[in-house]
C-alpha cells in the first residue's frame, strides 16, 4: 500500500506544501532543486537541502522498517 507523505515548510508567511508517495522521492528531489533555482520564489537552496534531507531520512526510516532484524544485523 502506498502511503502518501507531506513535506511541509513556512517561511517568511508562505507555505510550501510537497505530497509525494513512496517511490517518488527522486522526483520531489528535483522539484526541490527547481524551486531553488527560480528567482521569483522565496525558496531557496538551504530550503532544498533541508527539505531533501528529511525526505532522505523518511526513506532510510521506512526501508529500516521493511527489513528484518537479521537483516539489519548484516549492514
Amino acid at each position: 500500500m502506498d502511503t502518501t507523505q507531506t513535506l511541509s515548510l513556512e517561511k517568511d508567511g508562505h507555505l510550501y506544501l510537497f505530497r509525494y508517495t513512496r517511490g517518488s522521492e527522486d522526483a520531489l528531489v528535483e522539484e526541490l532543486m527547481y524551486l531553488a533555482d527560480e528567482p521569483s520564489l522565496n525558496f531557496d537552496w538551504m530550503d532544498a537541502a533541508a527539505l531533501s534531507f528529511q525526505v532522505t531520512c523518511e526513506s532510510a526510516r521506512e526501508f529500516g522498517n521493511e527489513m528484518e532484524p537479521d537483516e539489519l544485523a548484516m549492514e
